[in-house]
C-alpha cells in the first residue's frame, strides 16, 4: 500500500455514488447528477499496482452495478474502437443481477451498419436500407400491398374490395408507411438530432443510416464516426440511467442507480487505443453538453498527450479530494473552450511506502462502502404497494388507525408473527416487538444503531443456522423503555448501553468458526415511556409470542421500576416465563413472580451501602432529596424508606420536592460548615443536572457544601455526555451509586480491550473489554453528542452482557441444547432443539456463572443482594477526560469476583 490510497479511494467512492435527484452540488451549483472526470492514474517507475486491487474491490462493493477492469494491451478486436466495443461487452454481460444494462440500442444499430453493405434495389420504388433495418429489428413486414391481396382467395369479394381500397391510398397518397421501419422510432429520432456526421446532411434518418453502412463510409469523416459511436454508447447509458419519463413522470429504475458505471482502463498508452478513447470521450462530452452516468479510471506508465495535458498539473494521491475540488471549479471555463483536458483529472500514484498511516492500512476495510440505499418509493412493489394502500385507506374504516401507526413511526403493514415484528400504538407511541430492521423503535439515533446492530446479529443468526441446522440456536426477549421522550436522551443512551452488552454476546456467540457456541437472536420489545405500557406488551404479545417459539428461553431486561413493570413480570410469571430484571432494585420484586430473577441487589443493599458510606466518612447526617414519593413509582418510595430505616444512628433528614427541583433552597442558604456531611439524591437522572445547579446556586465557598451521592439512576446522567457538559457544572464532585462498578472501573484500559483492566478481573472482563473495543469502532461514526465518550465502558454494557451470558450458560448445561437428543430433520443431519423454560430456570438456582462483573449466583435467592455494590466518585462531573476522568472507588460492598481477593479498607479492589 502507499501514502494517499485513503484519500485516493475515498475519492473514488465518492464519485460513483450516484447523488440524489434533489441533491445541490454546491461547487458546480446543479442538482442530481454531476459531470464526473476523467481520473487518470500516472504512475512513475516503481509505481503501486493499484488498478487491479481497486478492481477487486468494486467486484465486492458493486455487485448489482455494471462495472468492469480491463487491460487495453489485452484487448484484440477488428471494431472500429475495440476498447469501446469491449467494455460494451464486458458491461452488457448479464452479471449484474437486476441492474444489469438491458439495451445499447443506439451503439450497437451504429456498429451493426457499419459492419453491413447495402443491398442492391429489387425494383422500382425500392430502398434497400429498409429491408436492411427491417432485418435489424427482425419485423421485415409484409411483402407489398399486391402480396397482402394475392392471399386472398382469388375471386372472392374480399379480394375485389382490398384491391380497390389500395387503389384509393395510392391515389390519395397514403402510402406512407411503404418505407417506414418499426420500432425504430426512438433511436431515428435521436440519430437526426445528435451533432455528430452533420445528419441534417441527409433528408431522413434511412438516408443517414445508408451513409453509415460499410460502403459508404469511405467517404465520411473518420473522426466524426468515432464520435458518433462514443456518443451513441453514452447515451445508451444515459437512458439507463434517466430518473423522468417525458421529462416530468418519475422513471424508478432510474431511482434505483445509485451508482455510477465504473470502468477501470489499465495500462493505457496512444498505441492501444486508450488515450484516444479518453480523448474522444473528452471532445463528446464538451460539444454536446450532455451529462452522462459514464466514470472512467485509469492508469498509465506513460505520460498523456499534449492535448491533454492539464493546466493545474497532476496531484498527489494524498490530496486526491482537494484535485477533484479545483477540477470541478474550473470545469465550466474549461469546457466552455472545448479544452482537450477539460474532464481529465491527473493524480500521481506514488511507490509503496512501508511506514503507511493506520488509515491508509485499512483502505478497503469501510463496511459503509456501496452505493447508497434507493429512495424507498424507488424500489420494486413499493409504489405499488402505496397506491393500492392509499385506495384502501381512502374506503376502509382502518383509515384512522393506519394514520395513527404512521405518525408513531410504527409498522402496519409489516407486521405480523411470521415477520418478527408486532406493534400497537399506546398513547400516541408504538410499542411492541421486533427482530429485524423493518421495525425500530424510538428516535435517538444512537438507541437506534443498536438495535439496527442486534438485528444484524439475528439475520447473521438465521443464516448460519440454515447452513447447520444441527448447531443450537436460541432466543432471548430484551424489555425496555424505547420511546423515551425526546428531552431525556440520556434514558435513551442507558437502553443504547444495554442493547450494546447484548451485542457484543452475540458477536461471541454467532462465530461463522465455532459449531459448539448456540447462536443467538434477540427480539427487542418497547415498553413505552418510562414502561408506561410494559403489561400490555407483555400480556397481548409477548406471552403470544415467547408461547409459540420454544427457543425463547426468556424475558430480560425490564428497565424501571414502576407498577406496569411489576405487572409485566407477574404476567410472565403466571405462564412459565423466566425474567432477569438487569437494573431493577425496588423492594419485593421477587413476590410477583417466582421465575423472577434480579442481577443487581435491591434498594435495602443500596441503602446498606449507603450507611457502611457515611459511617466510613464519619458522617453526622444524611439528608436525603427526593421527588413526590408516588405508589406507582416503586424505586424511588421503596428506596427513601429503606434508606431512613438503614440509617442508624445518624441524624436523617428529608427534603422533597412537588414540581419542580427549582424550588429546592440552596445548600449554601448560610454560612455553616456542612463538609462533613453527606446529600443523597433519591430521584430520576432526567432531574439531576437541575438539582446540582439548584442545591449549589449562589455559593461562594464550595468547600463548606457536603457531599453530593446520587443513586443508581443517575449512572444514566454521568454516561451521557451533553448532559454532564455544562459550564455550570465545571468543578462539582459528584458521587453516585454503580451497579456494574467492575466494568466502569476498567477504565480506558477496558475501553482499549486490553487484558487485565481491573486485578481479579479474569478471562470474563477481558473478553468484554475486547468485544467493547470492537463495538466502539460501530458507535464511532454516530453524531460526536450521541456516540460513547467516557473513558470507561458503561456499566449497563457489563450488565446486559452478563445477563444473555447468564441465560446461554444456564441453557447449555441442559442436554438439549447441543442438539445430542436432538430430533433429525428431513435430510437425517441433527437438529438442536431448545430446552425447556421451567429447566433452564432451575439452573439459576444450581449455577454460578463468573460475569465481566462479577460472580452472579442466586443459589441464597432470587435476588442477587450479595453482589457488589459500589460509590463511585468523579472529580468534576462536566469534565471526565483522559484517565483522571475515570471514576474512583469511594466505597464498595458484597462479592466481586472470588472470595480471596484483595481489598482496601473501604471495600475496593486492591491493586495487586
Amino acid at each position: 500500500m502507499f501514502e494517499g490510497a485513503h484519500a485516493l479511494v475515498d475519492l473514488v467512492r465518492t464519485l460513483y455514488r450516484r447523488p440524489g435527484l434533489s441533491r445541490r452540488d454546491p461547487e458546480l451549483r446543479i442538482r442530481g447528477d454531476v459531470p464526473l472526470p476523467l481520473v487518470c492514474l500516472l504512475r512513475k517507475p516503481g509505481s503501486a499496482k493499484f488498478l487491479p486491487r481497486l478492481g477487486a474491490q468494486l467486484d465486492v462493493e458493486l455487485r448489482q452495478v455494471p462495472h468492469a477492469y480491463l487491460d487495453a494491451n489485452a484487448v484484440r478486436n477488428p471494431a472500429v474502437l475495440p476498447l469501446l466495443e469491449e467494455l460494451h461487452d464486458r458491461l452488457g454481460a448479464d452479471a449484474f443481477g437486476r441492474g444489469h444494462l438491458k439495451h445499447f440500442d443506439h451503439y450497437r444499430l451504429a456498429t451493426w451498419l457499419t459492419e453491413r453493405s447495402l443491398p442492391r434495389a429489387e425494383g422500382k420504388g425500392d430502398r434497400p436500407i429498409v429491408r436492411l433495418l427491417r432485418d435489424w429489428t427482425g419485423q421485415r413486414g409484409p411483402g407489398g400491398a399486391d402480396a397482402a391481396v394475392d392471399h386472398v382467395p382469388a375471386g372472392g369479394w374480399s379480394k375485389v374490395a382490398l384491391s380497390v381500397l389500395w387503389w384509393i391510398l395510392r391515389y390519395f397518397g397514403f402510402r406512407w408507411g411503404r418505407h417506414r421501419v418499426p420500432g425504430l422510432g426512438r433511436e431515428s429520432r435521436w440519430f437526426m438530432r445528435q451533432p455528430f456526421m452533420v445528419p441534417r446532411h441527409s433528408a431522413d434518418f434511412l438516408g443517414f443510416a445508408e451513409r453509415l453502412t460499410r460502403d459508404r463510409l469511405g467517404s465520411e469523416n473518420p473522426e466524426q464516426l468515432k464520435k458518433l459511436l462514443v456518443h451513441a454508447f453514452l447515451q445508451d447509458l444515459r437512458e439507463a440511467y434517466r430518473r423522468r419519463k417525458l421529462r416530468f413522470l418519475p422513471r424508478r429504475r432510474g431511482w434505483r442507480r445509485t451508482a455510477y458505471v465504473t470502468v477501470l482502463l489499465d495500462n493505457v498508452t496512444e498505441a492501444n487505443g486508450g488515450w484516444e478513447l479518453l480523448r474522444l470521450i473528452n471532445e463528446v462530452r464538451n460539444e454536446t453538453g450532455d451529462l452522462d452516468p459514464l466514470l472512467i479510471i485509469t492508469a498509465s506508465d506513460e505520460r498523456p498527450p499534449p492535448a491533454a495535458e492539464s493546466v493545474a498539473g497532476a496531484e498527489p494521491a494524498a490530496r486526491a479530494t482537494r484535485a477533484w475540488s479545483t477540477w470541478k471549479h474550473r470545469l465550466p471555463g474549461r469546457r466552455q473552450m472545448l479544452a482537450g483536458d477539460a474532464r481529465y483529472l491527473f493524480i500521481d500514484l506514488p511507490k509503496p511506502s512501508v511506514t503507511i498511516t493506520p488509515e491508509d492500512a485499512g483502505v478497503w476495510e469501510d463496511r459503509q462502502a456501496g452505493p447508497v440505499t434507493p429512495p424507498w418509493i424507488a424500489r420494486r412493489g413499493v409504489l405499488e404497494l402505496a397506491v393500492a394502500a392509499l385506495l384502501v385507506v381512502s374506503l376502509a374504516p382502518t383509515a384512522v388507525q393506519v394514520n395513527e401507526y404512521w405518525g408513531a413511526h410504527c409498522s402496519f403493514f409489516r407486521a405480523g408473527l411470521s415477520s418478527g415484528v408486532a406493534t400497537k400504538v399506546v398513547d400516541a407511541q408504538c410499542v411492541g416487538y421486533s427482530d429485524n430492521a423493518r421495525q425500530v423503535f424510538g428516535e435517538n439515533e444512537r438507541l437506534r444503531q443498536a438495535q439496527l446492530l442486534v438485528f444484524a446479529e439475528n439475520a447473521k443468526a438465521e443464516e448460519l443456522h440454515r447452513a447447520n441446522p444441527g448447531r443450537a440456536y436460541v432466543s432471548l426477549v430484551y424489555l425496555a423503555g424505547l420511546t423515551n421522550n425526546e428531552h431525556s436522551p440520556a434514558t435513551a443512551h442507558a437502553v443504547a448501553e444495554e442493547l450494546e452488552g447484548v451485542v457484543i454476546r452475540q458477536r461471541e456467540q454467532n462465530d461463522p468458526s465455532s459449531s459448539v457456541k448456540p447462536l443467538l437472536r434477540v427480539v427487542v420489545a418497547n415498553g413505552g415511556t418510562g414502561m408506561s405500557a410494559a403489561d400490555v406488551v407483555t400480556r397481548d404479545m409477548l406471552v403470544p409470542l415467547i408461547e409459540g417459539d420454544p427457543r425463547i428461553l426468556g424475558v430480560l431486561g425490564f428497565d424501571r421500576s414502576v407498577a406496569q413493570t411489576e405487572q409485566a413480570i407477574a404476567e410472565l410469571g403466571a405462564h412459565g416465563i423466566s425474567a432477569l430484571g438487569t437494573t431493577l432494585t425496588a423492594v419485593g420484586l421477587a413476590e410477583r413472580s417466582p421465575l423472577y430473577f434480579q442481577l443487581v441487589p435491591d434498594n435495602t443493599q443500596q441503602a446498606e451501602l449507603l450507611a457502611g458510606y457515611a459511617r466510613y466518612v464519619g458522617a453526622p447526617k444524611v439528608t436525603i432529596y427526593h421527588p413526590p414519593l408516588d405508589p406507582g413509582n416503586s424505586y424511588v418510595s421503596t428506596l427513601v424508606e429503606v434508606v431512613r430505616q438503614r440509617l442508624a444512628g445518624i441524624e436523617v433528614a428529608s427534603q422533597g420536592w412537588t414540581t419542580s427541583v427549582g424550588s429546592l433552597p440552596s445548600l449554601c442558604r448560610d454560612s455553616a460548615d456542612r463538609s462533613s456531611e453527606i446529600v443523597f439524591y433519591a430521584g430520576r437522572e432526567t432531574e439531576f443536572g437541575d438539582f446540582l445547579r439548584t442545591v449549589r446556586s449562589n455559593c461562594a465557598e464550595p468547600r463548606k457544601l457536603p457531599r453530593i451521592v446520587a443513586d443508581d439512576a443517575v449512572s444514566r446522567f454521568v454516561a451521557h455526555a451533553p448532559d454532564r457538559n455544562r459550564s455550570e457544572l465545571n468543578g462539582i464532585p459528584v458521587s453516585y451509586v454503580g451497579m456494574g462498578s467492575p466494568v466502569v472501573l476498567g477504565g480506558q484500559a477496558c475501553v482499549d480491550g486490553r487484558p487485565g483492566a481491573l486485578p481479579g478481573g479474569g478471562p470474563a472482563l477481558d473478553a468484554f473489554c475486547a468485544g467493547y473495543a470492537d463495538l466502539l469502532r460501530d458507535l464511532r461514526k454516530l453524531p460526536p453528542e450521541e456516540a460513547p465518550t467516557t473513558p470507561w465502558a458503561g456499566e449497563r454494557v457489563g450488565g446486559l452482557y452478563d445477563a444473555a451470558g447468564f441465560f446461554l450458560d444456564a441453557a447449555r448445561r441442559l442436554p438439549l441444547l447441543g442438539g445430542g437428543a436432538g430430533a433429525s430433520g428431513a435430510s437425517g443431519a441433527s437438529v438442536a432443539v431448545a430446552p425447556n423454560r421451567a429447566a433452564v430456570a432451575q439452573q439459576f438456582r444450581e449455577m454460578t456463572f463468573q460475569g465481566a462483573t462479577g460472580e452472579i449466583s442466586f443459589a441464597r435467592s432470587r435476588i442477587a443482594n450479595d453482589r457488589s455494590l459500589a460509590i463511585l466518585t468523579i472529580a468534576n462531573i462536566s469534565r471526565l477526560d483522559g484517565p483522571d476522568g475515570v471514576p474512583t472507588c469511594a466505597y464498595l460492598v458484597g462479592k466481586l469476583y472470588s472470595e480471596n481477593e484483595p481489598r482496601e479498607a473501604n471495600g475496593c479492589p486492591a491493586a495487586r
